[in-house]
C-alpha cells in the first residue's frame, strides 16, 4: 500500500490549486491507484504522483495523461493548465540573483563582462580617439551611446593604459576648469545635449565648451570624447571652434545588426549560466530591428523576462507575459502604479514630471534633479515613492541626484507621456520657479529677487491654492512674492484712501487705475502676440504651414513690429510645406519622383507612395521583409529595385517588383548594381582578379546590351591624389551605407551613368577621362573634350542632361556642361565643393547643394545663383526643381535620419531674362518712373527707356547715347561710364556718358523733359572725366563727380544749368577706392552734400562743414524723404544709419552680415519707417529704421543683381530694377501679406490648434470664410 499524500491548501497559489484539483479528479474516479494510471498513461507512477504533489507545475503532456487516466476531459484540463502557466509567468520574482541585463539603466564600467554586440564599433571608436584630440559620438535616443561609452570604450581605453573619466554636464556649475590627470587622459562627456537643455545662458554654455576644447588641445596626450543625441547635432554647429574640432571626427551610432543583437541577447545570459530560447532570440532580433531606439526597450523586456524565468531558461512565454519590446516598460510602470495609494500616485506623478525637460522644437529629455528638490509629498511619502521607483528600475539615484533610468520611458509609458502633454506648460513654469527660488535663496532671500508682474501671475495660475507640486522653498518663494505684491497693493490702497477726500483726486485715481488695467491687458495681449511670433519663427523650417498660420494669428492679436515682421516672413518665406514620412526604421529607402510630386518609401513591412501636394497615400504595396536591409537605392520612377544577397560571394543580384515584392530577374554581379533612370535598364558591377567589369542589361528581356572591362587598379595605384583618395574612400563608405555598391576594398570602382533615354552610357574611371558608349551599336564615342576624373566617380558626379544630349561633370570647382555631339562647353557653374547636383526637367536650371545651403542657377546666366536656401543642421538629398511650377523639393533632416520632404516656393524663377545686362538704372524719387540704360547690340551706343513701375509699360525711348572711347572699345568697357539721374520732382532726366581715363573731352550729356517728351543737349561741360552725376539744389544745377587725372585729384563740380557754367568746385583728396569718391548723397533740402570720404559740404557755397565723425567708405548713400536719416552701405554688405546732418551714427542694421559684392541699391519708404537694401548676390531685405532689425524674411526676388530700388507713393509696393530680369513689383503691405498667407497656408488656425498653441489669447478668425479651414 502506497504512502498517504501530504494534504494541500488550494489557496497557497496556482500550482497548489492545480494539484488539489488533480487529486479531486482522481478521487472522483474511485481513487484509482497510480500503478493502474501508469499502465494507461505510459508514464511512471513517480511522475504521475509528482504531478499532484503541488511542488511544481507538471508539463502539459504529463498533466493531460493524468487527466485521461482518471476519465477527465483533456480539452477542459488543457485550458486549465494554460491558465495556471500564464498566471505563473505573470508573477515576477526577485530571488536576489544578479540579472545579466540592466533594464532601462545603462551599463557601467563594472559591467564590461556583460556588454556584448558592439565590438566593431568599440574598436572603430577607440581608433578614432587614438588619432584625434576631439571625437563626437552621435546617435538617436535609445541607440546605446551611454552604454557604448561606459562599458565599451572606457574599458578598452583603460586596457590600453589611459586614465578615463566619464562625466555628464548636469545642472551644476558648468564652468569649472578641467585638468589633465596624467600622460594619457581621456575625458568622456556623456549626454552632451544637457549643455543645451538644462542651461539657458548661452555665455555659460560657450565658456564650458571652451574649457572642454582647452582641455583637449593644451596637451598632446589629452583626448575629449563627446556623446550627443542626434536631434541636437545642429546645436553643436552654433559654436564655431567645436564645429571645426568635430568636423572629421564624428562617429554615428548606427542600429545594431542581427548578429550584434543576437550577441547582446544571448551572451549576457550565457555568462551567468542561463539559456535563452532560440525562438525568443529570433523574435527579439526581429522586433528590435523594426523598432527605432529599441535597445533600452529590449534590455528592459529581457530584465522582466529574467524575473519571470523558469529554472535556467528565459522563455518566449515569460517574454510575452512581460509585455515584449513594446509593452514591458509600460507593464512594469503600470504594475507599480497600481500598487500605490491615490495619494502616492499623485506624488509619483509630480516626482516624475520634475525629472522631465520638455522639448522646444526637439524631443523631450531627462532632467537630472537633486533629491532635495523632490520632497513634494506629505511626511515620508516622497521618499517611499522614490524608493519604489528606484526598486522598479524606472529611476536611478547617483550621488544625491535622481534621474529617469532612460529617455525611452518618456515614450514607452503612455501614462507618463499623457502627463507630460497635459502639464507641458506647467512643467516649464515649475522649472523656472525652481531656478528663481534657488537664486533667491542664494542671494540671502533678497526681496529684489522675488517674482513680480507677469512671472508671478503665470506662477499663480499654474500653482493655485495650496501650491501642490512645489517644494517648501518654492512655496515660500511664491508666498513671499505674493505677500510683497499684496503689501504693495495695500500701500496703494492707503494712498487712495488719503486722496479720496478730494473728489477730483478720486476721479483721477479711478482713471489711473482704469488706464493701468488697460495697459495690463494690452501688455498681456502683446506678450501673447510676441510668443506666437517667436513660435512661428522657430517652426519656419520644420512646420512651415503651422508657422504661417501662427504668423497670421500674431498679426491679428496685436499690431507690433514682431507680429508685422512675422506676417511678412510668412508671406515671403520660401518654405511652404514639410511632409515627414511615417515609415520608420534604419533600412527604409526613400526617393522623390523625377517631377518631385511623389515620394516612394520602401520598408520591410510595406512600400508606400505619397502624393506630396496633398499629403495623401496613393499606393500601398508589400514590403521587402528581410531583404529591405540589402536592397539597392531606388534610381527611377519605375517600381523596381535591385536586391543584393547578404553573402556577396554568390555573385548575383535580383530585381524586385515593388508592386508585388516578387523577384522578376536575376543577374550576375558581385560589386554592386543600380537601375537606369528609365527603369528599363540595369547596370551591374563585377570584379575579376585583373579587371573591373561593367555590364548593362535590358530588364524586360534579360538581354545583355553592353559589357565593358577596365584594368583593376589597387591601393596607391588608383590614379587618385592622396587627398582625393581620402575623399574617395569616405564616399565609398557612404555609398555602402546607402546600399549602392559592394563591399569596401582598396579598389576604386568605375561608375557608370545611363542617359535618360537609355541610348548612351558614360563611364567614369578615376584618373582617366570620362568615356561615352553608344548602347545600340556598342561603339565608343570620341570625347577628347571630356575632363579627367578623380574621386568624383565615387560621388557619381557625372550627369546627363534631361534630353540626353549633354553631359555634366561636378568637381571641386563647380559644374561644367558639354554638348556631346560637338564637344562644346555650353554652361559653367563656379561653386566650390558641391555634394549633389541635378537639372530641372526643362534643362533651364541647375540645382545643387554644398552641404551648407541649396543653390539654384539659370543655365543661360550661370554667373550667380538665382536662389539660395540655408540648411541648418540638415543634409539635403534627392533635390528636385520645377521652375514652371515655382517649386523646389528635397529630402532632408539631420545626417543619417533624412525622412522629411521639404517644399520651397520659387517666385517665378523661369521668367525670361534679357541677353544684354543693363548698364545703369535709376528711379524717380517718388517711384513713379524708372529709367534704364542698356547697350545696343552694335557695341557702341546705349539705349535709354522710361517705364512706369506700377504698370510695367514703357512710355518713352530716348535718343541713343554713344559710349565708345577714342580706341573704339566696346560698350560697357570700364573706360566708358554711363550717367543717369532724375531731378527731385521727377520732371527731368539727365542722361549721357563719359570716357574715364587719359582720353578726355568725351562727355555727352542731355536733359530729357518728361512732360514735353524732348531732349536738350548740354554744352560747355568740363573736359574732365565724369564718374557720376546728380541734380543739385532746386533742380537748377548739376553735381558732376569728376575722376582724378594725372597729378590732379578728383573734384565735385557744381554746374549751373541756366548759365552753362561751373559755379563751385569742391576738391576731393585722392584717397579711397580708385583714388576718388564712390558715393555721394544730397540732402532733400539741397543744402548739404555728404560724401563717402568723411566730407560734408554746404551748398551752394561749397564750404566744408566740420564734424568729429562722418560716414566713411561706402558704395551707396541715400537720405530718407524727410532728411532725418542717412543710410550708408559699403562693399561688404553692411549698412549703417546716421542722423540727417551726418554727424552722429545712429547704429548699424542688426544682423546685416557681409554679403558678396556688397550693397548695390537702397531706398527709404515714403514715411521713412522702412529701408530696403539690395546686395550683389541678389538678396533684397526690408529693415525697420527705428528698431534697426529686419522686417520679415528676404523678399522673394528673381535672383538677378538689383540695380535700383523705389517704393510706391503709398509705401505698399517695392519696385526692383535688375540687370537682366524683368522689373519686379513686390507688395509689402500687411493686407496683401494676409491674403497671400491665407492662400499659401490654406486658411488659419482652427479653434483647437489655437487653444493648443496660443492658450493666453482668445480665438480669432484670421482668414476670410472662404479661406478658413
Amino acid at each position: 500500500m502506497g504512502r498517504r499524500e501530504k494534504p494541500l491548501d488550494p489557496t497557497d497559489g496556482p500550482v497548489a490549486r492545480f494539484a488539489f484539483e488533480l487529486r479531486k479528479l482522481r478521487d472522483e474516479a474511485g481513487g484509482i491507484t497510480y500503478r493502474a494510471m501508469a499502465a494507461q498513461a505510459h508514464y511512471s507512477t513517480a511522475t504521475l504522483a509528482d504531478a499532484a504533489a503541488g511542488r511544481r507545475l507538471p508539463s502539459r503532456e504529463v498533466a493531460l495523461a493524468y487527466v485521461t487516466a482518471c476519465g477527465g476531459d483533456p480539452d477542459e484540463w488543457a485550458s486549465r493548465w494554460d491558465e495556471v502557466a500564464e498566471e505563473i509567468a505573470d508573477r515576477p520574482r526577485d530571488d536576489g540573483l544578479v540579472c545579466p541585463y540592466p533594464g532601462l539603466a545603462r551599463f557601467e564600467l563594472a559591467d564590461r563582462d556583460r556588454f556584448f554586440g558592439r565590438d566593431r564599433l568599440v574598436e572603430r571608436l577607440a581608433a578614432l580617439v587614438e588619432s584625434r584630440s576631439v571625437s563626437l559620438v552621435v546617435g538617436p535616443s535609445g541607440s546605446g551611446k551611454s552604454t557604448l561609452l561606459r562599458a565599451g570604450l572606457a574599458p578598452a581605453l583603460e586596457d590600453a593604459g589611459s586614465a578615463v573619466r566619464v562625466v555628464t554636464p548636469g545642472r551644476g556649475h558648468l564652468c569649472t576648469r578641467i585638468e589633465p590627470q596624467n600622460a594619457r587622459s581621456v575625458l568622456i562627456v556623456d549626454q552632451f545635449e544637457e549643455v543645451f537643455t538644462l542651461r539657458e545662458d548661452p555665455d555659460e554654455r560657450a565658456r564650458f565648451i571652451d574649457l572642454l576644447l582647452e582641455f583637449a588641445h593644451e596637451d598632446d596626450d589629452a583626448r575629449l570624447v563627446l556623446a550627443v543625441r542626434a536631434d541636437f547635432l545642429g546645436h553643436c554647429a552654433q559654436h564655431l571652434a567645436l564645429a571645426e574640432a568635430i568636423e572629421d571626427g564624428t562617429v554615428l551610432v548606427t542600429p545594431m545588426g542581427p548578429d550584434e543583437l543576437r550577441e547582446a541577447v544571448v551572451k549576457p545570459a550565457a555568462a551567468t549560466g542561463l539559456v535563452v530560447e532560440r525562438s525568443l532570440t529570433a523574435r527579439i532580433v526581429d522586433e528590435v530591428a523594426r523598432e527605432p531606439g529599441g535597445l533600452p526597450l529590449m534590455s528592459h523586456a529581457l530584465l522582466e523576462t529574467w524575473r519571470r524565468r523558469r529554472g535556467r531558461t528565459l522563455s518566449e512565454t515569460a517574454y510575452e507575459a512581460a509585455g515584449g519590446i513594446r509593452g514591458a516598460i509600460a507593464r512594469t510602470a503600470e504594475a507599480l502604479y497600481d500598487e500605490l495609494t491615490d495619494r502616492q500616485r499623485e506624488v509619483a506623478r509630480l516626482l516624475l514630471l520634475r525629472l522631465v525637460a520638455p522639448g522646444s522644437g526637439t524631443q523631450d529629455t531627462r532632467r537630472p534633479t537633486a533629491v532635495a528638490e523632490l520632497g513634494v509629498g506629505e511626511g515620508d511619502e516622497a521618499a517611499d515613492v522614490l524608493e519604489r521607483l528606484v526598486a522598479a528600475r524606472l529611476v536611478t539615484l547617483d550621488e544625491g541626484t535622481a534621474d529617469l533610468a532612460h529617455e525611452a520611458l518618456l515614450t514607452a509609458w503612455p501614462r507618463l507621456s499623457e502627463w507630460i502633454d497635459q502639464d507641458r506648460d506647467r512643467i516649464r513654469v515649475q522649472q523656472r520657479v525652481t531656478e528663481a527660488a534657488d537664486g533667491w535663496e542664494t542671494l540671502g532671500r533678497d526681496s529684489g529677487a522675488l517674482y513680480r508682474g507677469a512671472n508671478l501671475a503665470l506662477a499663480e495660475r499654474s500653482f493655485p491654492g495650496d501650491r501642490d507640486g512645489l517644494t517648501i522653498l518654492e512655496r515660500t518663494f511664491l508666498d513671499r512674492s505674493v505677500a510683497a505684491r499684496e503689501s504693495a497693493r495695500r500701500r496703494r490702497r492707503t494712498r487712495n484712501v488719503v486722496l479720496s477726500a478730494l473728489l477730483a483726486v478720486a476721479v483721477l485715481a479711478s482713471l489711473v487705475a482704469w488706464q493701468q488695467n488697460q495697459i495690463g491687458d494690452r501688455r498681456r495681449t502683446e506678450a501673447a502676440a510676441r510668443r506666437a511670433a517667436d513660435i512661428a519663427e522657430s517652426l519656419r523650417s520644420s512646420a512651415p504651414t503651422t508657422a504661417m498660420r501662427l504668423s497670421l494669428a500674431a498679426s491679428q492679436i496685436a499690431d507690433l513690429p514682431e507680429s508685422r515682421s512675422a506676417l511678412l516672413s510668412a508671406a515671403w518665406q520660401p518654405e511652404s510645406a514639410a511632409f515627414t514620412d511615417p515609415t520608420s526604421g534604419a533600412a527604409v529607402i526613400r526617393r522623390l519622383s523625377t517631377d518631385g510630386r511623389t515620394l516612394t518609401s520602401i520598408g520591410a513591412d510595406q512600400t508606400t507612395r505619397w502624393d506630396l501636394d496633398t499629403g495623401q497615400r496613393v499606393s500601398l504595396w508589400p514590403g521587402l521583409g528581410g531583404d529591405a536591409e540589402s536592397a539597392g537605392f531606388l534610381r527611377s520612377d519605375a517600381p523596381i529595385v535591385p536586391v543584393f544577397p547578404r553573402d556577396w560571394s554568390r555573385g548575383t543580384f535580383v530585381l524586385r517588383d515593388l508592386t508585388t515584392a516578387r523577384v522578376t530577374r536575376e543577374f550576375p554581379a558581385d560589386a554592386g548594381a543600380e537601375m537606369g533612370p528609365d527603369g528599363d535598364r540595369v547596370i551591374g558591377y563585377s570584379m575579376t582578379n585583373t579587371a573591373n567589369v561593367v555590364r548593362l542589361w535590358d530588364v524586360s528581356e534579360g538581354k545583355k546590351l553592353l559589357e565593358l572591362s577596365f584594368p583593376r587598379v589597387h591601393g596607391k595605384d588608383n590614379g587618385l591624389a592622396s587627398g582625393d583618395a581620402t575623399k574617395g574612400y569616405s564616399v565609398v563608405r557612404r555609398l555602402i551605407r546607402e546600399r549602392r555598391s559592394g563591399p569596401l576594398t582598396e579598389d576604386v570602382f568605375p561608375d557608370a551613368t545611363l542617359s535618360p533615354d537609355g541610348r548612351r552610357l558614360a563611364v567614369c574611371v578615376s584618373g582617366e577621362r570620362i568615356r561615352i558608349w553608344d548602347v545600340r551599336s556598342g561603339r565608343r564615342l570620341p570625347t577628347p573634350w571630356a575632363p579627367r576624373a578623380g574621386y568624383e566617380c565615387l560621388r557619381e558626379h557625372v550627369l546627363f542632361t534631361p534630353e540626353s544630349k549633354g553631359l555634366a561633370f561636378v568637381d571641386d570647382d563647380g559644374v561644367r556642361v558639354w554638348d556631346i555631339a560637338s564637344g562644346r562647353q555650353t554652361a559653367r557653374v563656379d561653386h566650390n565643393a558641391l555634394k549633389e547636383a541635378a537639372f530641372s526637367q526643362d534643362r533651364t536650371h541647375l540645382v545643387g547643394t554644398d552641404g551648407a545651403e541649396i543653390l539654384l542657377w539659370r543655365l543661360d546666366r550661370p554667373d550667380t545663383p538665382v536662389f539660395r536656401h540655408a540648411l541648418t543642421g540638415q543634409r539635403a538629398t534627392d533635390i528636385r526643381v520645377d521652375p514652371h511650377a515655382g517649386r523646389l523639393r528635397y529630402i532632408g533632416g539631420p545626417p543619417g535620419t533624412e525622412r522629411t520632404v521639404y517644399t520651397l516656393d520659387l517666385r517665378n524663377p523661369g521668367a525670361p531674362w534679357r541677353d544684354v545686362p543693363a548698364a545703369e538704372a535709376t528711379f524717380a524719387r517718388d517711384g513713379t518712373m524708372l529709367a534704364s540704360m542698356r547697350p545696343i547690340p552694335d557695341g557702341g551706343t546705349l539705349q535709354i527707356s522710361l517705364t512706369r513701375p506700377d504698370t510695367g509699360r514703357t512710355v518713352a525711348t530716348l535718343p541713343p547715347v554713344p559710349c565708345r572711347d577714342n580706341y573704339t572699345r566696346p560698350v560697357l568697357d570700364p573706360q566708358c561710364q554711363p550717367l543717369l539721374t532724375f531731378d527731385g520732382a521727377g520732371n527731368s532726366l539727365l542722361f549721357g556718358s563719359s570716357v574715364i581715363g587719359p582720353e578726355s573731352g568725351r562727355n555727352r550729356m542731355s536733359l530729357w523733359d518728361l512732360r514735353r517728351q524732348s531732349a536738350t543737349p548740354l554744352t560747355g561741360l568740363s573736359d574732365r572725366s565724369i564718374n557720376s552725376v546728380t541734380f543739385g539744389p532746386g533742380a537748377e544745377s548739376v553735381l558732376f563727380l569728376e575722376s582724378p587725372t594725372g597729378a590732379e585729384s578728383g573734384a565735385l563740380r557744381l554746374w549751373d544749368m541756366r548759365r552753362r557754367a561751373t559755379v563751385a568746385t569742391l576738391p576731393i583728396p585722392s584717397r579711397g577706392i580708385g583714388g576718388t569718391l564712390s558715393a555721394v548723397a544730397l540732402h532733400p533740402d539741397g543744402r548739404l552734400l555728404v560724401t563717402d570720404q568723411s566730407l560734408a559740404f554746404e551748398l551752394p557755397s561749397g564750404r566744408v562743414r566740420p564734424a568729429a565723425d562722418r560716414p566713411g567708405e561706402a558704395v551707396v548713400m541715400v537720405f530718407s524723404p524727410d532728411g532725418k536719416q542717412l543710410a550708408v552701405g559699403d562693399r561688404a554688405g553692411r549698412v549703417g544709419l546716421w542722423n540727417g546732418d551726418a554727424t552722429r551714427r545712429l547704429g548699424d542694421l542688426a544682423g546685416s552680415e557681409p554679403e558678396p559684392g556688397g550693397v548695390t541699391a537702397m531706398a527709404f519708404s515714403p514715411a521713412g519707417q522702412f529701408l530696403a537694401v539690395a546686395t550683389a548676390n541678389g538678396i533684397v531685405r526690408l529693415w525697420d529704421t527705428r528698431s534697426h532689425r529686419p522686417v520679415g524674411s528676404p523678399l522673394p526676388v528673381s535672383g538677378d543683381i538689383p540695380m535700383a530700388l523705389a517704393f510706391s507713393a503709398d509705401g505698399n509696393t517695392l519696385y526692383i530694377a535688375n540687370q537682366r530680369a524683368p522689373l519686379q513689383r513686390q507688395r509689402i503691405d500687411l493686407v496683401s501679406a494676409q491674403s497671400t498667407v491665407c492662400q499659401r497656408a490654406a486658411g488659419g488656425l482652427t479653434p483647437t490648434e489655437w487653444k493648443r498653441l496660443i492658450p493666453d489669447a482668445p480665438y480669432r478668425q484670421t482668414c476670410p470664410d472662404a479661406a478658413q479651414r
